[in-house]
């Protein structure tokens, strides 16, 4: 594990050290392309020499010949097009950057042997340009290339000199005239190498550090966004294991509901329905405006699951009580009265659901579903705000199906009398927000309810059938 783990870091290494390099290269290639540009917008915009050398005669400034100020000319526009041109190619770019350089020295020179220039900084041009490029082994080619060329413009100026006068009257040979000047220029141009040479080289650090250090911020965040990246799928995954796990978890709570029919032919169907009155009754409080922060979307669904377990303490109730045809006698009552005690034991041993949140409901439901609002209730008696939330909505879901619904001992009555049975108990037996809430939604009650009996209707007939035997057996 540590080999593959060593063996990642290097591959991440040698990924970052990739980036950052292709990161460099692509910036000073970038500039290349952009300082291409505009060296040959500068060439083109040199071609106002020649057009002042047309003008200057006028003027009685310069005498230069036409021919020459149309070469002049036709060599900055047409060079600085071939450049546009080229630059638009990625394989022609380094070219144009050498050619446009030489172009630089060259136009230099053109003056120089006309004898137009006579300031020897002039030769600079092209050194500095090349400085643009932050290439140090182009500026010293550059620098280089300019030195000789301008010792050559020089030698064939010094050729067209008979005879000069430098500081005194002592005549001067062309070959004395070139030596004075070449030294004087070599110095100078000494200065220009060094100066663009450090130039160039600092440059070229410092933006090569800057550059460096953008890269490595931006790998660092390529790291993390893919870092993030990787534990937002994890949490998708750990999510989704959770939400099957928590799925799982209520289809047993509901198995567990379910088995309570094969104890009691009314409790298996009566958590089923509960479960849904609970859930409506819920969001109808919210709808009203009551309890709207702590009845929010996930407390509603922990509210309906948590239903089905709200008469799990009958599994502990004797079959012949629970399952009794007609009215319980004092003693029964009393039996049957431990159901919610019971049900608190039970729920105990559940493992936590919901970070314990669920367990809490379903003992709140499960102990305390048989209090009332006036405090005449069982086990404990407690009342109005005492009572758990949870256990007051669902208590006023308990009396609803069972009032709606059939029991060995009843029969069952319509909607219409039990929401007269809500407004009588409005006060006692159920808080009054919960009443009205349940009297509100009578309409969806009576489908609701409807709905319960068509679908149970095909198996009623044969379950009460088969308990009726069951207490026939009993008696014999």
């Amino acid at each position: 594990m540590q080999i593959l783990h060593k063996s990642a870091d290097n591959q991440s290494i040698k990924k970052g050290a990739l980036f950052l390099l292709s990161n460099d290269e692509s910036f000073f290639n970038e500039n290349v392309v952009n300082i291409n540009s505009i060296v040959a917008k500068i060439i083109l915009c040199s071609s106002i020499v020649p057009i002042t050398f047309v003008i200057m005669p006028l003027l009685g400034v310069w005498v230069v010949p036409h021919l020459y100020s149309i070469f002049i000319f036709s060599y900055c526009f047409g060079f600085s097009t071939v450049f546009l041109i080229l630059n638009k190619y990625k394989k022609g770019q380094i070219i144009c950057m050498y050619l446009e350089i030489l172009v630089c020295i060259f136009f230099v020179n053109i003056l120089g042997i006309k004898n137009i220039i006579n300031i020897s900084i002039a030769y600079c041009f092209a050194p500095f340009i090349s400085c643009l490029y932050y290439n140090r082994r182009l500026t010293n080619i550059t620098c280089i290339i300019t030195y000789l060329s301008m010792m050559g413009v020089f030698w064939i100026r010094s050729r067209t000199i008979n005879q000069r006068i430098v500081y005194t009257t002592t005549p001067e040979t062309p070959l004395q005239w070139f030596i004075s000047h070449s030294i004087g220029v070599t110095v100078e141009f000494i200065f220009v190498f060094l100066i663009s040479g450090f130039m160039t080289r600092r440059t070229h650090k410092t933006l090569q550090n800057l550059v460096k250090a953008n890269t490595e911020r931006d790998y660092s965040y390529l790291k993390l966004q893919d870092r993030n990246e990787f534990i937002v799928s994890l949490n998708k995954e750990l999510e989704e294991k959770n939400k099957n796990l928590l799925d799982t978890q209520y289809r047993i709570i509901n198995f567990v509901a379910q088995c309570l029919g094969s104890h009691d032919l009314f409790t298996g169907r009566h958590v089923i329905h509960t479960q849904k009155y609970v859930e409506i009754i819920c969001k109808e409080l919210v709808a009203g405006g009551d309890y709207v922060e702590e009845l929010t979307d996930e407390k509603i669904k922990l509210l309906s699951t948590a239903a089905f377990l709200h008469d799990i303490g009958k599994l502990h109730v004797p079959e012949g009580v629970l399952n009794k045809l007609g009215k319980f006698t004092p003693e029964e009552f009393e039996i049957m009265k431990s159901h919610p005690t019971e049900g608190k034991k039970l729920l105990e041993f559940l493992p936590k659901i919901e970070n314990g949140d669920f367990n809490k409901i379903a003992i709140e439901m499960a102990y305390s579903h048989h209090e009332k609002w006036d405090g005449s209730g069982y086990p404990e008696g407690i009342s109005k705000f005492e009572i758990p939330l949870s256990a007051r909505i669902m208590a006023a879901a308990d009396v609803l199906d069972a009032l709606v619904s059939q029991r060995l001992y009843k029969e069952a009555i319509n909607v219409d009398d039990a929401m007269q049975v809500f407004e009588k108990s409005k006060g006692h037996h159920f808080e009054p927000c919960i009443a009205d809430a349940v009297i509100r939604l009578k309409p969806i009650i009576t489908i609701i309810d409807q709905d319960f009996k068509t679908a149970e209707a095909s198996t009623n007939a044969e379950e009460l059938e088969w308990w009726q035997r069951y207490h026939d057996n009993l008696r014999i």
